[in-house]
């Protein structure tokens, strides 16, 4: 993270602490930092193309981010958080900025009147005190990360993913084995950085256990394209990807709301199917929009590192920009495919149970193994060719090969890379 990413986030938290009600001057602050977010994403080079591919897709957030919470929502007014006493437009401007900070830093709305109660997993009762919590977020923050180094192992060991190969030059199987791994190892990773954000804010007391529910949904869930991405994996970016509706009528967060008659209407209310679907083709274009910027930091990335040594080599580096969107356009038409399947089954007499979603599970896993290789092998690529010494994986020793080293003599390398099957050209 740069000086300029930092500041930028002040002023996002200024511009939305300050509630402008002039849509003219709601425009220019949006727009201000936009500009801002642009320009950083021109020179947000850190030398690692991962790194690169990870800010850019950051900075892609903030924009969406910014658009939510300076253009289209005036948070001051349309959210509430539950230890409120008086609406937060009323409050002087540095506790405003305050409220703002919280906001900010709770994506998915944890105590807020907009937290999605149906995908979020709350903190298990047996976790609600702080020790309790501490102790079991270092339990997992050691085994995600032993799933992470397991991963990296992986991905160092398997010559299809060293050598450049595709992701699909293995054999169906090891696709969908390679697949999952990349699944893996970032899903680790973004748990342990979750974890140790945990720990650091209810440890000094700044939250309480209950505002760090775990970032993923039950991986169970995960047995519709629909369920996997609403539920399970994106819950951080579940209401920055919705920004642009279609949106269910607002109400006021300090309306009363009689707990039977919400309840009911609850229960009679059900979204037209295509109010759903448009909601989720604008969702995951703007994830495509998010992970797209991604690309464009790390072709910058590649762009800078190879004319330090060749400006030739530089104009001849692959293109990666734009590569990660078809993974995401696509989803919505496998989501239009399962809604038709199931639609079909119930007409059929159907009932969801134990095997139809065993089915689920695996048409999940089908249909990612076989969008996915395209994106994954443009960005393998890329950050082969414009890495620079030192930056590979097979320059990194694991931990688990380490420990395996020292404590049983055994070389884990030597060994994995004979399990694997050789490439095949595609």
């Amino acid at each position: 993270m740069d000086v300029l990413f930092l500041a930028i986030r002040v002023l996002i938290l200024i511009f939305a602490a300050v509630n402008f009600k002039s849509m003219s001057w709601r425009l220019i602050s949006c727009s201000i930092v936009i500009a801002l977010l642009a320009a950083d994403m021109m020179v947000a080079c850190t030398g690692s193309g991962t790194a690169d591919y990870s800010f850019g897709a950051t900075l892609g957030a903030g924009v969406l981010q910014s658009v939510r919470f300076l253009l289209l929502v005036r948070p001051l007014e349309e959210y509430r958080h539950e230890s409120d006493k008086v609406p937060a437009h009323q409050l002087p401007f540095i506790r405003r900025f305050i409220w703002v900070v919280k906001l900010i830093h709770s994506p998915r709305g944890i105590g807020f009147s907009f937290k999605a109660e149906n995908s979020v997993v709350p903190v298990d009762s047996r976790h609600r005190t702080r020790a309790s919590f501490i102790a079991s977020r270092l339990r997992w923050l050691l085994s995600h990360y032993l799933l992470w180094d397991a991963a990296t192992l992986y991905m160092r060991c398997n010559p299809a993913l060293l050598s450049g190969a595709s992701f699909t030059s293995q054999g169906y199987i090891m696709q969908c084995l390679n697949v999952a791994v990349v699944f893996c190892k970032y899903y680790a990773y973004l748990t342990c950085i979750h974890c140790a954000a945990a720990v650091l804010a209810v440890g000094v007391n700044l939250n309480e256990p209950q505002a760090w529910p775990q970032p993923f949904g039950h991986w169970k869930d995960a047995y519709t394209i629909r369920k996997f991405w609403g539920k399970v994996w994106h819950q951080m970016l579940r209401h920055h990807l919705t920004l642009f509706g279609p949106h269910r009528p607002k109400r006021n967060p300090w309306d009363p709301v009689s707990t039977e008659h919400s309840s009911a209407s609850k229960l009679r209310e059900r979204e037209p199917w295509a109010t759903s679907y448009r909601r989720l083709c604008y969702a995951f274009v703007c994830s495509a929009f998010v992970h797209v910027c991604g690309d464009v930091v790390l072709q910058l990335g590649v762009w800078s590192n190879l004319s330090s040594t060749s400006a030739s080599k530089a104009m001849d580096a692959p293109n990666v920009i734009g590569h990660s969107a078809p993974y995401f356009l696509l989803q919505p038409v496998g989501v239009l495919v399962e809604d038709a399947v199931m639609e079909v089954g119930k007409r059929l007499g159907l009932k969801e149970g134990t095997w139809t979603r065993m089915v689920g599970y695996v048409w999940v896993v089908a249909f990612t193994s076989f969008v996915l290789p395209f994106s994954l092998d443009a960005f393998s690529n890329t950050l082969r060719v414009g890495r620079r010494p030192g930056e590979g994986m097979a320059d990194r020793t694991t931990l688990i090969e380490a420990m395996a080293d020292r404590v049983f003599g055994v070389q884990l390398v030597p060994l994995m890379l004979s399990w694997f099957p050789g490439v095949t050209e595609s």
